[in-house]
Formats: structure tokens, C-alpha cells, sequence
């Protein structure tokens, strides 16, 4: 039987209004390659841009990112792009639809901020199914981050959206995408 699938994925949180990192994304890619620097697996960096960046500096967090791992001396071969996603779901279903999808089972690492990681998680858990083993490679909280206190409440989005779908059912965690958040609903291009 063949070695299952290891990969990482690590989560934007925004640009600067000049298109470079903010500190939390920052923070995350560095993270990231240092996880790289330990396993011998490749990194896809998932990002757009919030739906409040009206994208003027031609950037993507995904393609920030990977600049960012790159100074970090890996190899730009280990590193796949996802520059779909707004949001955490979106990160999630781009992610599985573009790099994972072909792939029943694998361990995923998913390296983001300590804070988001429960939500990060059980979401890649519901979107990828009960054949991945999704880890968490967690960053420490940027010390002036604000968004903890706003973690519940958005764990129970992430609990409401996941209503009715079964774990690992791509199809309709992408419908579901499409049909209720706003971001993208409108049909907004990264």
C-alpha cells in the first residue's frame, strides 16, 4: 500500500495596503517554512484578499506567501498556490478542489494562528472527510491581535454551515460556498 498523501497548507490573514504581508500572514508564512524545513513535503499557500481589499496592488496572500517561504530558502517546487478563498471555508474547498481532490486520504497540516486553529481544523476535517488526518502546526497569536475574542462566534458559523453535510462531501460544502457567503455570492474576483 502506498505512503498516504502529506502535505501542508497555511492560511492567509490580509495585506498591507501595498500588497506586503501584515504580520499575522507574515508570521504564518515564516511558520510555514519552518514546518518545510522539517519534513520533506510541499506547502500550498492558500489566500486571496479579504473582501475589504479592493486588490489595487495586484497581489494575493497565496502568491505573498510563497515569496515570503521562498526567502526562507525552500524551493519554490514545494510550494502550490490557492488564490481563490476570502475566507476560512473558501481556504478549505479551494484548497481540497485544486490540490486534494484526486486524493481520498493523506495527512494535511494546516498551519495558522493559535487562536483560529480549532475553527481551521474541524473546517479542512469537514471539507476533506473522515480519509485525511488533518494536524495542526499552530503559530503563536501576534501580539496585537484582536480577532480571539470573535472565535466562538465564528466556530459557530463554521458548525452551522457543516449542517447537513456529510464530512468530506466536496460537492455540496462548494454549493453551500456559493449559495450563503456574501464574498462569494457576488461572484468578487481575486
Amino acid at each position: 500500500m502506498p505512503d498516504k498523501e502529506t502535505i501542508a497548507v497555511v492560511l492567509g490573514s490580509g495585506l498591507a495596503a501595498d500588497g506586503s504581508a501584515n504580520p499575522v500572514t507574515d508570521m504564518r508564512a515564516r511558520t510555514a517554512a519552518q514546518l518545510l524545513r522539517q519534513r520533506e513535503i510541499k506547502l500550498i499557500c492558500s489566500g486571496s484578499r479579504p473582501p475589504d481589499d479592493d486588490g489595487s496592488h495586484g497581489l494575493t496572500e497565496a502568491q505573498v506567501m510563497a515569496d515570503i517561504v521562498r526567502s526562507e530558502g525552500i524551493d519554490g517546487s514545494r510550494i502550490l498556490i490557492e488564490d481563490q478563498s476570502f475566507d476560512s471555508f473558501g481556504n478549505a474547498i479551494f484548497t481540497a478542489r485544486r490540490h486534494l481532490a484526486d486524493k481520498p486520504e493523506g495527512i494535511l497540516y494546516v498551519v495558522t494562528s493559535q487562536f483560529h486553529m480549532p475553527r481551521a481544523l474541524y473546517i479542512f476535517s469537514q471539507v476533506l472527510g473522515p480519509g485525511w488526518q488533518v494536524i495542526a502546526y499552530a503559530v503563536p497569536d501576534w501580539e496585537l491581535e484582536h480577532r480571539q475574542t470573535g472565535a466562538p462566534a465564528a466556530m459557530e458559523r463554521a458548525l452551522a454551515f457543516f449542517d447537513g453535510i456529510a464530512a468530506g462531501d466536496l460537492d455540496a460544502c462548494e454549493k453551500k460556498l456559493f449559495r450563503v457567503i456574501p464574498a462569494y455570492v457576488s461572484g468578487r474576483a481575486a
